[in-house]
């Protein structure tokens, strides 16, 4: 009698043992671990995360090439306001491939995931601060278009063609291509170029000749005359004629 007792007392031990220790394996196969669990989309706060999902696409991480200008472009971040910025991401650009991402019902990124985005965006380019401080405006009034048929001739004609129509690089004049941008796209890439597709920005198109703020807004307004469609709108920034040029980045916040 007492063998089977202390028979059946040591198999309760050795089963609460083993029910101790699996409940405590962490290790177990199978078992996921906590970051592996399934979170609702709106509980996302890497910007890593939320930036591949939403941006990367169209705007490259550094290491792809997007259909639109780098996000992770310094000279880019250096004239784009920050307010400018958050409004595109939470609304968009209509007319544009460029969607809001905003949440609306229920669907979407929330206020504080958009900030994370715009800060995150902007904190990428902290390595590589832009130094000249006399920066041509983010956005101005549309210039003069004779003067922008001289301007284009001088800096863009080598890659462009002497009408735009694709030379060395391709056509800026084509109707399709113009219908999908806005004003401001175009005068955003004079301004910043597409370093990764070979375009220089408007310091190095001519050597040691940068384009003037001027020349810019002459520029765009060569370009758009060659536009068939009205333009996509592009929300709180305007190169319309009437309209007054915003300060560089280097005189905002």
């Amino acid at each position: 009698m007492e063998t089977h007792t202390l028979r059946q007392n040591a198999l309760w031990v050795l089963l609460g043992s083993v029910i101790a220790l699996l409940s405590s394996c962490h290790w177990m196969p199978g078992r996921p671990k906590e970051s592996d669990r399934w979170r609702p989309p709106q509980e996302e706060k890497d910007f890593a995360v939320l930036y591949d999902a939403n941006c990367v696409a169209c705007h490259s991480n550094g290491k792809t090439i997007g259909a639109s200008v780098s996000m992770n472009d310094p000279l880019y971040l250096a004239i784009l306001p920050r307010d400018v910025l958050r409004k595109i991401v939470a609304k968009g650009i209509p007319g544009t491939a460029m969607p809001a991402l905003a949440e609306r019902n229920g669907v979407g990124l929330t206020d504080a995931q958009v900030d994370i985005l715009v800060q995150g965006i902007y904190k990428s380019a902290e390595a590589k601060p832009v130094t000249n401080g006399d920066l041509p405006p983010y956005s101005a009034p549309v210039g003069d278009l004779n003067r922008g048929a001289t301007a284009y001739n001088t800096y863009c004609a080598k890659c462009h063609g002497a009408e735009g129509k694709g030379d060395k690089a391709g056509s800026v004049v084509d109707s399709d291509y113009l219908r999908l941008v806005t004003d401001q796209y175009l005068r955003t890439v004079i301004i910043v170029g597409r370093p990764e597709l070979g375009m220089p920005n408007y310091q190095k198109d001519e050597p040691g000749k940068p384009m003037s703020a001027e020349e810019i807004s002459d520029v765009v307004a060569w370009l758009i005359s060659h536009r068939q469609n009205p333009a996509p709108v592009h929300l709180g920034v305007t190169t319309d004629p009437a309209a007054p040029a915003q300060p560089s980045k280097s005189n905002q916040e």
